[in-house]
Formats: structure tokens, sequence, C-alpha cells
């Protein structure tokens, strides 16, 4: 039995009295007193009012509120104090050691079960705690068995990794000795191929004009070579011209656009394409011994188209002044629609395209390396890789291709051109020359490049080392804006309304 705890506030008096497995809590206001009883399971509760206990005569009619929460105090404190407990009810006794009426008895009414529910609760959680309890004990041990048969997997595993290192660092030393010695027989190789092969070496003054011939009214925008050895080329006056080797002219296409004619690209000996001022791109097919239009794709682009390629899968590609890249395919019809679109900030002028490294160059104010990425199902996806900005392909033929590898195009600078790597995606070299460049052709079995421009001038070019080998001057009476091989030892190159061939002598 615990002693009594008395509080006091306020002028009231609570009292918590632990009696074997009751609690007995009394609360005492200005004129009533609270009784309640807690065990583990039930609580009882009532409210005595002062003036009832003294009309039953239960407590002494001279005692204060606060004398008669001492005296059941005392009671309790003492022991004198029975408790009966039916299923509804509790009688709480108090047997009084002074002279009373009568021993008080107070019946206190079961108010709630809310302990037996929580203790209820606490007993369900705690069966499936254990249940719990045993499930995660067996997955542990389930796991520390998984576990020890991971470690020893792992560790053979680690072996098998050890050995494999070791075999893969004895084939990798074998591999290394194995390539020394292939590039050592192709170097002993190649040095007996250069002993062996006769030295040509350009000398000044080895190109010399040897015809020169006008085919049109106005300025000649582009020349272009059919398989064959026939000439074809396109002008501001609007005709499409084609030539035999001495520039006897076999056909002549008046109006063939409805603006100036800016580029010629040949297909195969039947077939090539046009574009124009007229924002429209024509194709072309040999029937009998004349061309005709075959197809035309109208209003390609937004402004002037400065060129179109064509595609080993049959695609065209064409750039122009309105900033865009067209990609056009052609569908079951055997008409041309618009697959993909590219994007400068400003014009586009020019275009390559290197179908064995999937790459495609496009030129005007700045150059762009795009990567292409195939997929059989779905349209190409097309990627800018690399931009150059301070460059400028002012017309098609200022941007040029020296090999697998290096291009050649114009830079902001007047008299500057910059070759660019395109494995490594960088500029490996800047040659300066005196004059304004309009037109870059490369010439890859003379291992030579030739450059032209407002200088009227053709300067020529080593490929290997950039070094200059040639300058004709005054080739031409004006602006330079093209040159095509023709033969195996001729050029063409073109000014204004002139075509002039041009003859390497050794």
């Amino acid at each position: 039995m615990s002693n009594l705890i008395f509080q006091s506030f306020n002028g009231n008096i609570k009292t918590e009295k632990s009696f074997n497995e009751y609690k007995i809590t009394l609360i005492s206001n200005k004129d009533s007193i609270v009784i309640k009883i807690e065990d583990p399971f039930h609580i009882y509760f009532s409210k005595f009012h002062i003036d009832y206990l003294r009309k039953k005569k239960l407590l002494m009619a001279n005692l204060t509120i606060e004398e008669m929460i001492n005296f059941i105090n005392c009671l309790i404190e003492r022991n004198n104090i029975e408790i009966e407990r039916n299923n509804m009810n509790i009688k709480l006794i108090l047997i009084s050691f002074i002279p009373l009426y009568e021993n008080v008895e107070l019946i206190l009414n079961q108010q709630e079960e809310l302990i037996k529910k929580i203790v209820v609760k606490i007993l369900q959680e705690n069966k499936v705690y254990e249940e719990e309890k045993r499930d995660l004990i067996h997955n542990l041990d389930k796991l520390t068995r998984e576990k020890m048969l991971i470690e020893k997997t792992n560790v053979k595993l680690n072996n098998r990794i050890k050995l494999i290192e070791k075999e893969n660092i004895k084939l990798k030393a074998k591999i290394y000795e194995n390539k020394i010695k292939e590039n050592e027989e192709k170097v002993k190789i190649l040095e007996k191929i250069n002993t062996n092969k006769p030295k040509i070496q350009l000398i000044p003054c080895n190109l010399t004009n040897i015809y020169s011939v006008q085919t049109h009214n106005d300025w000649i925008n582009c020349l272009s070579i059919f398989p064959s050895g026939k000439i074809i080329s396109v002008s501001n006056d609007k005709y499409i011209n084609i030539y035999d080797i001495n520039f006897n002219i076999l056909q002549y296409i008046q109006n063939a656009h409805d603006d100036w004619i800016i580029y010629v690209e040949i297909i195969d000996e039947n077939n090539f394409i046009t574009c124009s001022c007229d924002k429209n791109i024509k194709l072309w097919k040999r029937n009998d011994n004349e061309f005709k239009m075959n197809k035309i794709i109208r209003n390609a682009h937004n402004a002037q188209i400065n060129k179109v390629i064509y595609c080993s899968n049959g695609n065209l590609i064409s750039c122009s002044l309105d900033n865009k890249i067209k990609i056009w395919k052609e569908n079951n019809n055997n008409n041309y629609y618009n697959i993909k679109i590219l994007t400068h900030s400003d014009y586009v002028s020019s275009l390559l395209i290197l179908e064995n490294k999937n790459i495609l160059i496009s030129s005007g104010n700045g150059t762009k390396l795009w990567k292409i990425y195939k997929n059989k199902k779905i349209n190409h996806k097309i990627k800018c890789i690399k931009y150059f900005k301070n460059t400028h392909c002012g017309w098609h033929g200022g941007l040029c291709k020296l090999d697998d590898d290096r291009i050649i195009v114009k830079t902001l600078k007047k008299n500057s051109l910059i070759v660019i790597s395109i494995i490594k995606k960088e500029i490996i070299k800047e040659i300066i020359y005196p004059f304004q460049c309009y037109c870059i052709k490369s010439i890859e079995e003379k291992g030579i490049f030739l450059v032209g421009g407002n200088s009227n001038d053709i300067t020529i070019y080593r490929n290997d080392n950039y070094e200059c080998i040639q300058t004709i001057k005054n080739s031409h009476d004006n602006y330079i804006y093209g040159f095509i091989k023709f033969q195996q030892n001729s050029i063409i190159s073109y000014s204004n309304k002139i075509m002039k061939i041009w003859e390497f002598k050794y």
C-alpha cells in the first residue's frame, strides 16, 4: 500500500491513492466530491454533492469539504475501506473509526472500458508482433544462408576475374607486338613503293589556258560534269546549257526556272537537279536525247536555294538564305516530302556530306558539323556535334573537301581560309592569301587545291603542307566563282559569262 499524494490548487483538493489493484482518485471543488476508481480493465466514476451526503446523514454535518476529503483519506490510509463490485458498478464502503451515524457506502457506476480496449489491442498487436518477429527471424536465417552462398560465389568470381585479367594482359601484349610488326612491314612496303614511284612535282606556270568560251548572257553560277564528260552550266539568264567536250551546245533549256538558277547537281548520266532563287527544286530526266523536267518541289524554302545535293539513299538535302537545311524523301507516289529541318542562326550557302563517316557539313555565316545516327525503322537522327562560328562561306564554292578527314572553308577575314579536321573537330591550319576567296576546288590525285576570288587570279596550293606553288595572274577579266575537274589533266574555271579550260603541263 503506497502513501497518499495530495495536490491542492485554487482551493480544490485532488487526492490519488493506490489500493491493491485499484487506483482511487478524490477530487473536490466548492460543493462536491468526485471519486474515480480504476482497475486494469474498468473505470468507475461518481460525483457526490456535499448537501446530498449530509442529507443522507452519511457524513457529519459540521464537516467542511476539505475536512471530509481528509477524513476519507484517513480511512483509506488506515485500510478502513472495503470494495464490492458487480458487472456494472462498484460499492466503496468507508468503515469509520470514529462515531458516525453509519458506515459510508458510496455507489460508483462503471464509466467505460477504455483501458480494457487498450489492453486487448496491445495484446493483439503483441501477437502480430510475435508472428512478424518469427517471420523476420526465419527470413534473416534464409538471407544469412544466401549471403554465405553469394560470398562463396563472389570469391570464385573474383578468382576467375583475376585469371581473365592476367590473360588479357598477356593478350594485349601479344596484340601490341603484332601491331608493331605489322607497322614495320607496312613502313618497309611504303618505302619500296615510294622508292620506285616516279615523283610528280608541279612547277611554276604548269597550269595553262588552252580554250575560252562565252555560253551565257548573264553570270554563270555553277558548272558540273556528267560521267560521260558532257558539261552542264546554269546561269542568271535562267538557262540550262549542256555541251560536249568541245563546248558545242547539245541542248539548252530556256527559262528552266522563274528566276536565277543557282546550282546544278548531277545524279547520273540521265538525271540532274537544279535549284533557284524562285524557291523551287527541279529534277530533270533524259527523255530520248533531251532532258525534260521530271519532278518539282515547289516552295521548298522561303528564300533563295543555294545548293541541293543527292544522297546515295535517294534523299535530297537543300540549303537556303532562309537559314534552314531541309532533308527530302521520296514517297510511294514518287513525290518528295520534307522529313527533317536543321537550322543555322544565319543563311546557309553550301553543303557537304561524308556518307562513309555519316557526317553532314553545312556552311554559310558559320560552319556546323552534323552527326547522322542511322536507324532503319525511323527517320535518321541528326545532331550538331561542332560549330565553327568565325567562318563565312559566302558562295556554294567556298566550302571544299580535301580528303576523308579535312575540309577547307572561308573565314570572316577577307583573306584567309581555315582547314578543319573532321576527326579532331578542330581547326588545324589557317592559310593567309592576298585576296578575297569565292571558290575552292581540291584535286586529290594531284595533291593540290585551287583558290579563286575577286583578284581575278588562280592560286594553287599543296594539300599536304598548304604551300602556294603557283599563282596565275589575271586568269580572268572578272571575279572567279568556281572550278570543276574536266578531263584527266584539265580543269574548267568560270567567271561572269566566260568559261576557261586549263591544262596541267609537266
